[in-house]
């Protein structure tokens, strides 16, 4: 039964990566023209305006709609979203993906503007034909977001209405996340309040403050502070969790246990979650510190909380 929910998990991403690697791709408002996307004047919208380009060819594309969007924009009350204190340092394409370069200055932008200029450029290029994904990195390296968890390849869709004032939405959110007691066996329970970006899934926003750690000093860390989120879903009450490889290093001397139902109890703190599986850069099969067998659901346990 577990290899068989397995296959089921594997075929949905597949499916679901297909989608968006596929149909929902931006496209030219006409033949020959193009919206370039930008930021409206107070920086909480994306805003766009039409233009035609002169080139035809796909190099020559990318070039000429970097080059508009780092020029003035035509509407005074916008703004061009490579027109800040970075440099674009070059674009590559590889395959379908094409990689945008940032200088080092891009990681000193603020949140909110970054989020709307990774929107820009992504709406605006990913009309380009041959192009399904765009990728940001900084001076070679992927970019990160505020916890250090990779952005990735990104499509229109990973943006939920960017073009109103969703794109840069912020909510509090009232997390009950589950860290280790002092001798690292048994778990208590914490409340967080947290400013968070509404296009985060909350499945992903509780796996980040776990992997950032207590506040204070009345608990402690169940989570390798290196460790990244590759991906999280929920699909019929289950969370799949792929976690990458610093996962297995575990945190201290916190047992095993603790560290597995500090990511489980507190998903499980969600309404959307009644299970949780994970695993380790697609993996599953794997034994936790040689404890623990990944490959399973797990369930909420309140009897390791103090």
């Amino acid at each position: 039964m577990r290899k068989c929910g397995y296959l089921i998990f594997i075929m949905f991403m597949l499916i679901f990566a297909a989608g968006c690697s596929g149909g929902e791709k931006e496209k030219p408002i006409a033949e020959g023209k193009f919206r370039v996307y930008c930021l409206n004047r107070s920086e909480t919208a994306l805003a766009y305006e039409d233009y035609t380009p002169a080139e035809n060819d796909r190099e020559g594309l990318i070039k000429e709609l970097i080059t508009v969007m780092r020029s003035d924009m035509k509407d005074n009350d916008h703004k061009a979203p490579l027109k800040f204190d970075f440099s674009v340092r070059g674009c590559v394409l590889e395959g379908d993906q094409l990689i945008v370069d940032m200088s080092d200055e891009y990681t000193q932008l603020s949140p909110t503007r970054e989020i709307l200029i990774r929107a820009a450029l992504v709406r605006t290029l990913i009309q380009i034909g041959g192009v399904n994904t765009v990728s940001i990195t900084v001076d070679d390296l992927p970019l990160a977001d505020m916890t250090g968890n990779y952005v990735g390849a990104m499509t229109a869709d990973s943006f939920v209405d960017n073009e109103g004032a969703e794109i840069n939405a912020y909510d509090k959110a009232e997390l009950r996340l589950y860290f280790a007691n002092e001798t690292g066996d048994k778990l208590v329970e914490c409340s967080r309040s947290v400013m968070y970006n509404t296009n985060l899934p909350m499945e992903r926003l509780v796996l980040e403050q776990l992997i950032l750690g207590p506040e204070g000093d009345e608990a402690y860390p169940t989570i390798n502070a290196s460790t990244k989120v590759i991906s999280v879903t929920v699909t019929d009450g289950v969370c799949f969790v792929n976690l990458d490889s610093a996962f297995l290093e575990g945190a201290g001397s916190v047992s095993p246990q603790v560290s597995i139902y500090s990511i489980v109890n507190s998903l499980a703190e969600l309404s959307t979650v009644h299970k949780v599986q994970l695993m380790v850069n697609g993996v599953s099969d794997v034994m936790f510190r040689e404890v623990m067998d990944l490959e399973q659901d797990f369930t909420r346990n309140l009897d390791i909380v103090e």
